[in-house]
Formats: structure tokens, sequence, C-alpha cells
């Protein structure tokens, strides 16, 4: 193990290995990379403990309605999807860690002020701000772990900070329980949870400004400057094929995850649930995510490109399955076997996405490519509660079957971009389909 403070030694070259294009590393800086991923495990503690419990806290605290809980849901995809892009754009251009300690930082007085009212209108603010946090934190910081890390690490890199996240998701939901009845259960109970969110978000902003260290950045040409205030790549860069099919992935894998925010508590409490068993599936799906650092492993050694969509196939029959039976028991196997499947892709489909892309605007198509997922998450939550009044649970196995149509479109596509960058000289293993722009 490194420690934070790893040499690097800048690559000048087509592909451009480092942030913004800068300086490609020789060695990954894994004490970089334990410090982020500490920080996400703090952070999603926190977000763990109050994603359950927050669409029966409004509907029992601020008595909202079930449009108005899916249109507080929408907003943090709202709020992602409107500034990812842009928020990319900046980390490209001032560098990952003042985006990332800043998005920290709103995230945590965004889950503070949930506590200051019980109206419901002032919530779609809240989450709206959560969503602009969000928005800096998921490019800048996926970014990050690229710039220190090597192509032949890049997977296991992507993989602990899954490990450490999901690992802060079966911690949050496990401390949820015992806080609510801390604060006295009711609103006391619920407002203990969002303390205990915001708090640990602002200790892991704090240790990102103070712990977190980028890597050296060469000195750009005038004219390479001047191309580097784009707002978006050039059109060159952000319609190759690779790129879009990763966004349709990225959209189709998502359109159920907003419905779930939604749906799910409220209706696993309508047939039957108790709260306990609630968290309870959060933490089945969540357990087997600590082995995603071991899926990084093997994405590294073996084929990101067959781990990837194997994955996420399985991880969309799960969503099928959830829709078509109301079996308690079953829906925790069935937790578990998508936890296992995300485990062992989504570090492959990180890594293989960095790997085809131009690194020059890496947090610019980071942002984009998570732009896409927040459309999806957004149009999900809002048309969930509609959908739901026709069919029930079967809203998810609707997403499931848009997650596996994305999937077979996209593979063809995908397989070529990898079969292509297989072959081709590595150097620090940030090679683009596109050479640089």
């Amino acid at each position: 193990m490194g420690s934070p403070m790893d040499e690097t030694r800048p690559i000048d070259g087509a592909t451009g290995g480092g942030p913004a294009g800068g300086a490609g590393i020789v060695r990954t800086r894994w004490g970089q990379i334990i410090v982020i991923s500490a920080g996400g495990f703090v952070v999603w503690t926190g977000f763990g403990a109050i994603l359950p419990y927050l669409p029966i806290f409004l509907q029992e605290q601020a008595h909202s309605s079930l449009f108005m809980i899916g249109l507080i849901a929408s907003m943090l995809y709202l709020g992602t999807l409107l500034f990812a892009s842009p928020m990319g754009w900046l980390s490209d251009q001032i560098g990952r860690k003042p985006v990332l300690v800043s998005g920290i930082a709103l995230y945590a007085v965004a889950t503070f002020l949930f506590t200051r009212t019980t109206d419901p209108v002032w919530f779609v603010l809240f989450r709206l701000l959560e969503g602009v946090g969000t928005a800096a934190v998921m490019p800048a910081g996926q970014a990050f772990i690229a710039d220190v890390s090597s192509d032949a690490d890049r997977s296991k890199a992507f993989g602990l900070l899954t490990t450490a996240q999901f690992g802060g998701l079966i911690a949050g939901p496990a401390l949820a329980p015992p806080l609510y009845h801390l604060g006295g259960g009711g609103q006391g109970g619920f407002y203990l949870i969002f303390y205990f969110g915001a708090a640990l978000s602002a200790v892991a902003a704090v240790a990102a400004f103070a712990l977190l260290k980028e890597p050296p950045r060469r000195p750009r040409p005038a004219e390479e400057r001047a191309e580097g205030r784009r707002l978006l790549p050039p059109r060159a860069v952000l319609l190759t094929p690779a790129v879009l099919a990763f966004l349709l992935v990225a959209f189709t894998s998502h359109v159920a995850m907003g419905a779930f925010e939604v749906i799910w508590s409220l209706y696993l409490r309508e047939i039957g649930a108790s709260m306990t068993y609630i968290a309870a599936t959060w933490i089945a799906f969540s357990v087997p995510m600590l082995l995603a650092f071991f899926g990084g492993v093997l994405a590294d050694r073996y084929n990101r490109f067959l781990l990837m969509f194997i994955g996420y196939s399985i991880s969309a029959v799960a969503w099928v399955i959830y829709g078509v039976t109301e079996n308690l028991p079953l829906f925790l196997a069935v937790n578990v076997v998508e936890g296992f499947a995300i485990a062992f892709s989504w570090p492959a489909k990180q890594a293989f996405f960095v790997q085809v892309v131009v690194r020059r605007w890496l947090g610019t198509l980071l942002g984009v490519e998570n732009s896409s997922m927040q459309l999806a998450g957004w149009l999900g939550t809002l048309s969930a509660p509609i959908i739901y009044g026709w069919i029930g649970g079967y809203v998810m196995a609707v997403g499931g079957i848009v997650n596996l149509l994305g999937l077979a479109i996209a593979a063809p596509i995908l397989y070529r971009a990898y079969e292509r960058v297989r072959h081709e000289a590595p150097g620090d293993g940030a090679v683009s389909v596109m050479g640089d722009a």
C-alpha cells in the first residue's frame, strides 16, 4: 500500500492519462483511494440510514400525497441531471478535489435542512440541493479514482470504492431503527436519523479537504486551454458509438431505480412487511456489494465487457421478479443475488468506460453519463406513482424489461469497442477509441 503522497510521473501522449488530460500515472495511489473510499463509507452510512425511511417520513410526518412523495424524490434526480455535466466539466478545469469537497458539504447542509420544517413544499427545494451536491460528488469522485489509478488496477480501485459505499449502505439501515427509537419515535426519531446523516456527511467533507491530494497536472497549450473551456466535449468525442452505448445502458438501467425509491418501501408496507423487514431488504442487497473489490480484481484480470453485461442482465431480471411476485422471502433471496451481480459488474463497467473515452474530457463525460442515469431516475420517480396506481408492483417489472432492451442494443457496440481497446497498446491504460480530440 502506498501513502497519499505516492509519487507520480507525468506522461504526455495521445490519450492523456491524467486529470483533464494531464499527468498519466505509473503507480496506483492506494493511499488516496483509501481516503476517498473511507469518505464514501461515511457518506453512504448517513445516506443509507435515511433512504429506506424517507417516503414513510414524508407520508406520516409531512402528510404528503403519493404524488408529492414522488415529486420530492424526483428533485434529487433533477438536481443531479441538471448539474452533473457542468460539475464534471468544472472538475476537468479546476481539479477534482474542490468540486468533490463542495458537493459533500452541500449534501450535508441540505440533509440537515430536512429537520427545520415539516412542510413538503420546502422538501422539494432541500431534495433539489441534495441533487446538486450529488452532481458534484459523483463525476468528480469517479474521475478522481480514475486519475490516481493505473489501468491494471482501475477496476480494483472502483471496486474498493463500491465496497466502502455499500458497507455504508449496510451500516446505515442497521443503525436507523435504534436511532429512530433513541429519538423517541415519530418526528423526533426521524429527525435524529437526519441529524446523523448530515453529521456524517460534514465529517466526510472535512476529511476530504484535509487528506486528498490531486495528481500533478501538466502545462497545457493555449489552444488546448481554449478547447477545454467548452461546456461539453466536441461532438466527435461525445457522439462516439461507445459513449452513446454507455449512455443508453446508464439510462435504461436506472428507469426502475426512480420507481424503486418512491414505491419500494410503500409497496412492502402495503403487502404486510414490517419496518425491520424493509431495512433488511436494503441490507440483503448491500452485503454482497462488499465483494465489489474482488469483482474489480476479476475485471482487471479477465473480461470487463463480459462481467459488465452478465451482472447488469441479472440485475434486470431481478427487477422483473420484484414486480411479478409478493413473496417476501423470495424478495430477500433476489436482493442477495442482485447484490452479487452488481458487485461483479459495476467496477468492470466503470473501468471499461474510462478505457474507451478521451481522458482529457473524462470528468465531463462521466458527468454526462451520470446525467443520463439521473434523467431516467427522474422520469421514474415522476411516472411511478401514476403507473403504480394502474398496475401496482408490476411497474418494477416494466423497468427490468426496459433495462434488458437497452443492454441488448448496447452489447454489440460495446463488444466491438472492448475488442478494439484490448488489442491496442495501453500505455498507462487510458486508451481511447478516438485517440485525442
